[in-house]
């Protein structure tokens, strides 16, 4: 249940840390595994953007991320948040007319792109005035070479930043910092290093499902939210997804969602494909979801039962979320603040979870001390609900229920 990332730092011309580039790993081992650049690229946006946050790189922090010509073009870098992330071309790409027109799209939304390894020549004349970096691998050209390619644009490349990757002794560095390249990546600087993390398991029965779902000519919404609920990892990816869809549409940060079904509805049938096809690229494994898991459901369950059953009458749909995402701390090992800042949430998911306080917080207590068997406690907190503890005991039956009619991830 990890999720393997490599960074390799970039530095200016002052060797000050600016940004980090993102490479794709399965283990520990420090190489490119055997898989597909879309593969890849597809399981780095799940798990570094969607799943495990990247609270933990500090916020000014740019992160270079690969894209090879397929995923570029279906839309994949418009999901990532264009504030922190560099569209690294990849050198496999061709320049074609689509791919031209997917990056006037990127640029014309803010976003960031470099050229990486490309072919020096005029090939990519037409995508200069849209790319803000260029990088130049030193291995692959001599420093007259690109001198010469730099010299040659003039006009084209005059906003233009230049980076030297594969920099290996300090005669290149200061060859090509004399050059004019204020970047610099290379093992003089510094070597990948692998980061581990928990990732979030998708129930592989659930994603086809919901694949099936919004792939179908006219999507049902309400289907889709109820294969949404079923599934802690999916619900957490699509917040995260819609928040930096919303960011990158309004430039908006702060949009508090209100539920699932707001996600669903402002997302539309179009952006719930890209999303369930980026999801369903890396939810391939044959890892079964453990107990936090089943408990989160059961919760998130008790919780919109309660509440729509208590005299308080507050929103069902933010009680269960309190419940399904009451333990991202202890799957992710990260504070909850830290985690509740990626997704958009209303204001008392955010106390329940983050306080412990506030209108919704005492269904998730009432869950608790359900399972820890303070029933005397139960009672009390029930009956300020509106409800006894036989009640209490209905409704618990009712989501554990629901959770184990769940289908499970395939063999």
């Amino acid at each position: 249940m990890f999720s393997f990332v490599a960074r390799q730092a970039i530095f200016d011309e002052n060797m000050n840390t600016v940004g980090y580039e993102l490479l794709f790993r399965d283990s520990m081992t420090n190489r490119f595994p055997d898989v597909t650049p879309e593969y890849a690229t597809a399981q780095i946006i799940v798990e570094q953007f969607l799943g495990a946050p990247l609270g933990r790189l500090k916020e000014y922090s740019a992160i270079f991320v690969n894209f090879p010509y397929e995923l570029l073009v279906q839309g994949m870098a418009e999901t990532l948040p264009k504030d922190r992330v560099i569209v690294e071309i990849l050198e496999t790409a061709e320049p074609t007319p689509l791919l031209l027109s997917t990056v006037k799209k990127l640029y014309a939304h803010g976003f960031r792109i470099a050229l990486d390894d490309f072919e020096l020549g005029e090939t990519w004349n037409a995508f200069l005035p849209y790319v803000s970096i260029i990088k130049f691998d030193v291995r692959l050209n001599t420093p007259e070479e690109i001198r010469t390619y730099i010299a040659s644009k003039g006009e084209l490349l005059k906003d233009t930043v230049f980076l030297a990757e594969k920099v290996e002794t300090q005669e290149e560095y200061a060859c090509f910092r004399n050059m004019g390249c204020t970047l610099f990546q290379g093992h003089f600087f510094s070597k990948p290093v692998i980061h581990s993390a928990n990732r979030l398991i998708q129930n592989q029965s659930i994603t086809l499902k919901l694949m099936k779902e919004v792939n179908a000519d006219s999507p049902d919404f309400g289907k889709i939210e109820a294969l949404l609920k079923q599934d802690l990892a999916l619900s957490f990816k699509i917040m995260r997804y819609a928040q930096n869809i919303v960011f990158n549409a309004r430039g908006v940060k702060n949009f508090r969602s209100q539920s699932l079904k707001d996600v669903i509805f402002y997302l539309g049938a179009n952006e719930l494909r890209r999303f369930v096809l980026v999801s369903c690229l890396t939810s391939v494994n044959k890892e079964k979801t453990d107990d936090i898991y089943h408990q989160s459901l059961i919760r998130a369950k008790f919780c919109e039962l309660a509440s729509a059953r208590s005299v308080g009458r507050h929103s069902s749909d933010d009680a269960f979320i309190v419940g399904l995402f009451s333990q991202l701390d202890s799957i992710f090992e990260m504070p909850m603040a830290d985690l509740i800042g990626q997704i958009d949430i209303s204001v008392n998911v955010t106390m329940a979870l983050k306080e412990k306080k506030g209108p919704l917080y005492p269904y998730l207590h009432l869950v608790e001390l359900y399972e820890n068997h303070n029933w005397e406690e139960v009672s009390a907190l029930g009956h300020r609900l509106g409800f006894n503890r036989s009640v209490v005991a209905e409704l618990i039956k009712l989501a554990t229920k629901w959770t184990n009619d769940i289908p499970t991830n395939a063999a």
